[in-house]
C-alpha cells in the first residue's frame, strides 16, 4: 500500500475506533444469527479458527487461520462511549509490522453497556455514532432486541456498522474487506446460560 493511501485512511480510521462503531458489509451479513453451543473459547478445525467469549455472550464462529486475535486493554480503552471489551481480527502478518495501528482489521467486535432508558436510536444519537448522512436500516437477529445497520456512503471502507442491541450489551461489528464480511455473518450471540452467572 502506498504511504499516502496509508497515511489518508490513518485519521479517519482512529476516529472510527475511537467512536467505536460496528461495521456490516453484506446485506444478509446478520440476518440469519442463531444459536451457538460452542464450549471451548479457541477451537481450530480445517484452516479456520472460532472465539467464544462467555463473559459477554457472543461467539466469532469463523476466522481465516492466517488472522490473529487481538483484545484491547481496558485500562487503555479510548471509545467513546467505553466499551467493556473490544477485539480484533487482524491478519498476522499486518499485526507483526509497523503499520498494525493504521490498517484496519478484518473484523472489530466491541461490546457496550446496555443504557435501558433509551432506545437502541436514542443512545447511538447520544453517543454520536450517527452522524449526518447516517443510512439508517433494521437487522433481524435472534437474540437481540433491536438490530441496526448504520452505512456512511460518503466514507471510505470501513463504513456500515451494526449495532445489536440485547438485554444487557449494545454490540458492534466493524468488518473490512470480503473476509471481515464473511466474519460478520459467523457472529452468534451464546445462549443465556452461557452468562447467567453475570447477572447475579
Amino acid at each position: 500500500m502506498a504511504n499516502g493511501t496509508v497515511l489518508s485512511r490513518v485519521g479517519w480510521f482512529s476516529m472510527m475506533i475511537v467512536v467505536g462503531g460496528l461495521l456490516a458489509s453484506c446485506d444478509g451479513t446478520v440476518r440469519q444469527i442463531g444459536k451457538s453451543t460452542e464450549s471451548a473459547p479457541v477451537v481450530k478445525t480445517e484452516g479456520r479458527e472460532k472465539h467464544a467469549d462467555h463473559t459477554y455472550g457472543f461467539t466469532v464462529k469463523y476466522y481465516p487461520k492466517e488472522y490473529v486475535l487481538l483484545t484491547d486493554d481496558p485500562h487503555q480503552a479510548t471509545t467513546q462511549p467505553p466499551a467493556v471489551q473490544r477485539v480484533h481480527f487482524q491478519r498476522k502478518d499486518i499485526a507483526a509490522g509497523q503499520v498494525a495501528g493504521y490498517e484496519p482489521p478484518g473484523l472489530t467486535v466491541s461490546v457496550f453497556e446496555r443504557s435501558p432508558e433509551r432506545l437502541l436510536h436514542e443512545w447511538l444519537d447520544s453517543a454520536g455514532l450517527l452522524p449526518p448522512g447516517s443510512e439508517i436500516s433494521p437487522v433481524r437477529l435472534t437474540g437481540v432486541k433491536e438490530g441496526l445497520r448504520v452505512t456512511l456512503r460518503q466514507q471510505p471502507e470501513p463504513n456500515e456498522f451494526v449495532y445489536l442491541e440485547t438485554d444487557q450489551y449494545v454490540y458492534g461489528l466493524v468488518p473490512y474487506g470480503a473476509k471481515g464480511g464473511k466474519m460478520l455473518r459467523s457472529f452468534r450471540l451464546l445462549p443465556d446460560s452461557s452468562r447467567a452467572h453475570m447477572r447475579h
